[in-house]
């Protein structure tokens, strides 16, 4: 079983006791069609998170591929700055990704998992802005919900490529003529 599995079945289970359930729901967030999420107590560094029962509310979104979760990002409640717990996971809603290249209709972007969640989870976030060029590549239009959202969007759109040095190894070389 994958060893992330139950950190996400306990958090789903956290946000279904009845009082939290109520507030989330009141708050707009809704468990839709999308995949499971919950609510944990977490503690962040500067790129992931850990659980901790004396951290801050967060929360968690799984990010699935091919039917498994892959990797987890937990939101605080206060701040919306969010973090990944093993650094793998790039864009939440990659399907939606998907689907607007393949149709050539605008992406729906969203600033972050609250916000995605808010809507449904139709649409995408960014997590990981290193990726973010590779990510939405080939997109024909991006509706960002944020002025700040499509600067950056823009900003990374425009980062110039950085091509690597290729090296042959001499014996290759010398073997190929």
């Amino acid at each position: 079983m994958n060893a992330l599995l139950p950190e996400l079945l306990a958090a789903h289970r956290t946000a279904r006791t009845p009082d939290l359930h109520a507030a989330l729901v009141a708050c707009g967030m809704r468990q839709t069609g999308g995949p499971m999420w919950g609510v944990d107590f977490v503690t962040v560094d500067g790129e992931h998170y850990a659980p901790d029962r004396d951290g801050k509310p967060a929360i968690i979104v799984p990010f699935v591929e091919d039917g498994g979760v892959i990797d987890l990002t937990a939101t605080g409640l206060q701040t919306r700055a969010f973090r990944t717990r093993c650094g793998l996971g790039t864009i939440l809603g990659q399907r939606w990704v998907d689907h607007a290249r393949e149709t050539e209709t605008a992406l729906r972007l969203f600033s972050d998992p609250i916000e995605w969640l808010c809507h449904g989870q139709r649409g995408a976030v960014v997590i990981d802005w290193r990726g973010a060029r590779l990510a939405l590549a080939d997109v024909r239009a991006i509706a960002c919900s944020s002025p700040l959202l499509a600067k950056r969007v823009d900003k990374a759109m425009h980062q110039p490529v950085q091509m690597p040095v290729l090296f042959i190894r001499e014996d290759a070389a010398h073997a190929a003529a």
